[in-house]
């Protein structure tokens, strides 16, 4: 499997390409699959771990994000509204800090 890798101050992450969250509950993780992947074509990981300015991920007019979303549903999935768009880039956001296997940690320890 390739795998991309991203340094944050003394930590390097291993963010693999090809997540499959098979975790997460098959309802919910194409939102998941296709956001981490999008992320990672579009290499905008750097860019995921700033701070998204006013109107967080929610209410962006960002560029970089308009173009995320467009990828995101030519990956397969069109039918985010704002509030699970913002929270999904939370998530993505929490993983380009922490790492795959730290939210899949956190995840199944809370679920």
């Amino acid at each position: 499997m390739e795998a991309a890798i991203y340094y944050r101050k003394e930590h390097i992450y291993n963010v693999d390409v090809d997540l499959d969250f098979k975790f997460i509950a098959d309802d919910t993780r194409i939102m998941y699959t296709t956001a981490h992947k999008a992320i990672t074509e579009l290499n905008l990981w750097e860019y995921i771990k700033r701070d998204p300015g006013p109107g967080g991920f929610l209410f962006s007019k960002d560029p970089e994000l308009k173009h995320l979303i467009n990828k995101i549903k030519e990956l397969g999935y069109s039918e985010h509204t704002r509030a699970s768009f913002g929270s999904i880039m939370r998530i993505m956001q929490y993983i380009s800090e922490y790492g795959y296997t730290t939210f899949k940690n956190h995840y199944n320890k809370y679920k």
